[in-house]
């Protein structure tokens, strides 16, 4: 069997939906001719038995900045300094711009770099003791493609750079400076690589426009059926609509949702008794006072976080998942890692925000939910779901099974293999770049 060194700073028992890919490719790849060894930082917990894990230190870099300004390494800026938080969505006051740009620049190009020279430690003792026949790393955070471009030249073994968010293409994130600062340094670091993966077609194509000379390829996220067994499991006894994630300071808005639901109630069209409405994850300072500005503080329960096996198992009972996308309406190729955790809990999926794209796409494809447009529709939907429920109990899920097959993590690890197998026999070219 082959061996690929994947190199994934998020991989479990760490609970960040970026964990999840690595996850599964490190279990699904030896069915396809591939045994990984995963190289990633030490998490408290126990990691799973499906191959190698090789473990690092990491040093956080913004803690050594504060305790060398004589501050405390673990406590908020703002917090220390007596700053103000905002309160309002997607909004920042000028104390908290300011803290971001000094953080940004005190850690460039990632605020994980701290672990890159116990990483290259580490590639050291794999290189004396493993052989490497391929190398995946996957992103963000972009440091683990700068430790893989360090490996593809200790190992002589070809690369895969695997980008789940675009590097300085990224729309919904940074701004104009930021991706002038970041362009430079990621063409460097991704020039040396064999090809280049991402979520979408049209994330893929903005890579090839800006490597023409490279092999990109589509590879969408996925879900592992086995995180979804046994089944059944009972459905919440009230109408309820379940989000899991974050929110990243309002990019991802749920106002629209608050406004109709107001409406609805406000028009005896919905029962308040028969709602709730649970999200699950960080909370933001401006959240509950957007509920207050509704009037939902009962109806809307904001949970904070809880482990991945809580998460799955509250979005399982759930009438309906709610999926925000980016709120940037350029933004057409975000496939969120939720989402496709919202497949495998085959429950209906109520997706708003952003334009259409390929979250809408997948959601027709699959028949698995419907991503709101307008107001009217995302009005319509829930009247109409809302409607099946006050007549059988639950929201009746419609999902396209056959479609659903192919996104589950083993159809994910075997394109995966495809790409490995064309980049270590030489074969892998322009053309046959497509969309594996």
């Amino acid at each position: 069997m082959k061996r690929v060194l994947l190199i994934a700073y998020a991989y479990p028992p760490c609970a960040e939906i970026g964990a999840v890919r690595p996850a599964g490719l490190a279990k699904y790849l030896p069915r396809f001719g591939w045994q990984a060894t995963v190289l990633t930082v030490k998490q408290p917990g126990l990691r799973p038995t499906w191959s190698p894990v090789v473990e690092t230190r990491e040093q956080d870099s913004l803690q050594t900045w504060k305790i060398r300004f004589g501050l405390d390494g673990k406590r908020g800026l703002h917090e220390q300094l007596g700053l103000p938080v905002t309160k309002k969505r997607d909004s920042q006051l000028i104390h908290t711009r300011l803290l971001f740009a000094v953080r940004y620049l005190l850690t460039f190009p990632d605020s994980t770099k701290g672990w890159i020279p116990f990483a290259m430690k580490e590639l050291e003792r794999i290189q004396a003791s493993t052989r490497v026949d391929a190398i995946v790393t996957t992103s963000p955070p972009i440091s683990a493609h700068l430790i893989g471009r360090k490996a593809k030249q200790m190992f002589n073994a070809p690369w895969i750079a695997d980008l789940r968010d675009l590097w300085s293409q990224n729309l919904a994130q940074g701004n104009d400076l930021v991706r002038l600062l970041e362009r430079p340094v990621e063409r460097r670091t991704l020039r040396d690589a064999d090809a280049l993966v991402s979520v979408s077609e049209p994330w893929a194509a903005r890579l090839q426009e800006c490597y023409p000379d490279k092999s990109v390829f589509t590879i969408t996220n996925g879900f592992d059926a086995d995180d979804f067994r046994p089944r059944p499991q009972a459905l919440t006894p009230k109408f309820t609509i379940t989000y899991t994630g974050r929110l990243y300071q309002g990019k991802r808005d749920p106002t629209p949702l608050f406004e109709v639901i107001q409406e609805l109630i406000r028009e005896d069209r919905v029962s308040g008794e028969a709602i709730r409405i649970r999200f699950y994850g960080s909370i933001e300072p401006w959240l509950p006072a957007l509920l207050r500005t509704f009037g939902l503080e009962d109806i809307v329960e904001l949970a904070g976080t809880v482990s991945r096996e809580e998460a799955l198992r509250r979005q399982r009972e759930s009438q309906i998942l709610l999926a925000l996308c980016w709120t940037d309406l350029r933004e057409t190729g975000q496939h969120t890692g939720k989402v496709f955790e919202y497949l495998g809990a085959k429950r209906p999926i109520l997706a708003i925000g952003g334009s259409r794209g390929v979250v809408t796409e997948l959601l027709g494809r699959t028949r698995t939910g419907v991503h709101a447009q307008s107001k009217e529709e995302l009005k319509n939907t829930l009247l109409g779901w809302y409607d099946e429920y006050r007549q059988t109990g639950l929201v009746l899920y419609r999902g396209e099974e056959r479609e659903l097959d192919l996104y589950t993590h083993e159809q994910m690890a075997s394109r995966f293999a495809e790409v490995l197998d064309g980049v270590s026999a030489g074969r892998v070219s322009h053309a046959a770049a497509a969309h594996v």
